[in-house]
């Protein structure tokens, strides 16, 4: 008798179970299912609803992909002993079960991005790990990716359970201030390596948080909207490595903006009210190999003393700027990538100079960017230019061109000059007469009669 209940009680909890858990008993059918390095399950777009009952059998470390689903709840996870990767991005998540992740004692990477989940869902209970002796054990997690959710807020002690987190992107959520919860929280990422907080309207870095991540090593705060390099960047000074600073309200770079750092990467793109690149900008960034200064707008600039004597880069973008000349500020011959197109730049005898220091590797590429010479508005591909640029007959035929040009210009104002004074006298003249009329048409007395006298013949 008993035994029959059991088996009643089982078919019931499997009928309860399915209708929350996706039959997974030939999901290599619907699914792509490979076997190598790592058990790789696929299952994107695949119109599921629910998470798995149970994982394919596997013996390896599980690598499951669940991208452009319609799983409105992400339910807890089938039991596995090996290390997993999971990712659920592009699901219509709203809803996480509580101990989601019990079943699973060694999961490294979990992807939530472009959901619905709000800050009430990103709580310690939910993300809590498997339950031994008596308490519920940290997840082993090393990324972790949230970005494009609705979270304006991280609970205090959210980031306890997860200690060996390394990855964490935040982009595209709903912060705009960094509230003290959250502080605390960012603040507790012991081994923190990477922290993307890029599309949140920030505008500012808070000290209480960052000057905890000594193990930073790269910081993205694109997309924000930050007027200044934040000042604060100097208590992370020690590891950090990589700052990307595109797409924000900075208009001013200057010998102070990155003093204390000593990046290897900078990206500093579509900033559209950067004007000018100042001195000693970069010149503290003796380490310093991929700069990317790109489709900004307004940047005319940048001085020639922007970098140190004999700096070396192995990237350079200036590309989609408004520059009119580029100098001889840095080592050129050690490039290995540079990006100067869709500028405004002039054909000078220092562009020349400079492309001739240029690897050939670089200078031998199809797309070779346009100047213009400054007088004759011809354009000419940058890596075509010959040392005649520089010669005294170049520099005579631009001096001649010159002198013609300054002595139209000299014609055109005397003539201007003599216009305006012509027109001047006109209008003086007519002025007096439309007076003199004026005056005529008021004389207070009648006009005075002549008379003539008439002579009588005497008879």
């Amino acid at each position: 008798m008993v035994k029959y209940i059991w088996v009643l009680f089982y078919l019931i909890n499997r009928i309860l179970s399915e209708e929350v858990y996706q039959n997974s008993s030939h999901i290599c059918s619907t699914c792509i299912c490979e076997d190598v390095d790592s058990f790789i399950l696929d299952c994107n777009n695949k119109h599921l609803e629910n998470v798995l009952a149970n994982w394919p059998t596997h013996n390896k470390s599980l690598i499951a992909t669940f991208s452009y689903n319609n799983i409105t709840t992400l339910k807890k996870f089938p039991i596995t002993q090996h290390a997993a990767k999971l990712v659920f991005d592009h699901c219509n998540i709203q809803y996480l079960e509580s101990g989601m992740f019990s079943n699973i004692k060694r999961i490294e990477y979990l992807d939530l991005s472009h959901n619905l989940l709000t800050t009430e869902e990103i709580s310690r209970d939910n993300f809590k790990g498997p339950y031994d002796n008596k308490r519920y054990r940290p997840i082993a997690i090393k990324h972790l990716n949230l970005a494009y959710n609705n979270i304006h807020s991280i609970p205090q002690k959210f980031f306890d359970i997860m200690p060996d987190l390394e990855e964490l992107n935040l982009e595209g959520n709903d912060f705009v201030v960094l509230d003290p919860s959250t502080q605390v929280a960012l603040g507790s990422l012991g081994k923190i390596k990477v922290l993307n907080l890029a599309n949140n309207e920030l505008t500012e870095l808070e000290a209480n948080f960052i000057r905890n991540l000594n193990t930073l090593t790269e910081l993205d705060l694109s997309s924000n909207h930050l007027d200044f390099v934040p000042i604060t960047l100097n208590y992370i000074s020690k590891n950090l490595k990589i700052l990307k600073l595109s797409n924000n309200y900075i208009f001013q770079l200057t010998d102070q903006s990155f003093i204390g750092l000593d990046l290897m990467e900078l990206y500093l793109n579509d900033l559209s009210r950067l004007k000018v690149v100042e001195a000693n900008t970069f010149a503290t960034q003796k380490n310093l190999k991929k700069l990317y200064i790109s489709g900004n707008p307004s940047l005319r600039v940048i001085d020639k003393e922007a970098f140190a004597n004999n700096q070396t880069l192995d990237e350079l973008d200036l590309s989609n700027n408004a520059l009119t000349d580029i100098n001889y500020m840095l080592n050129w011959s050690k490039l290995k990538i540079l990006k100067i197109n869709s500028n405004l730049l002039e054909c000078t005898c220092e562009l020349y100079t400079i492309t001739k220091a240029l690897p050939k590797s670089i200078t031998r590429t199809s797309e070779s960017p346009m100047c213009t010479y400054e007088y004759e508005q011809i354009n000419q591909r940058v890596y075509s230019l010959d040392a005649e640029i520089c010669s005294k007959k170049h520099s005579s035929r631009i001096t001649k061109i010159t002198k013609k040009f300054n002595i139209i210009r000299i014609v055109m104002i005397i003539l201007c000059s003599v216009l305006i004074t012509i027109t001047g006298a006109a209008a003086a003249v007519a002025i007096l007469r439309y007076r003199k009329r004026l005056a005529f048409r008021n004389y207070p007395f009648a006009a005075q009669v002549s008379y003539l006298p008439i002579q009588t013949q005497h008879i």
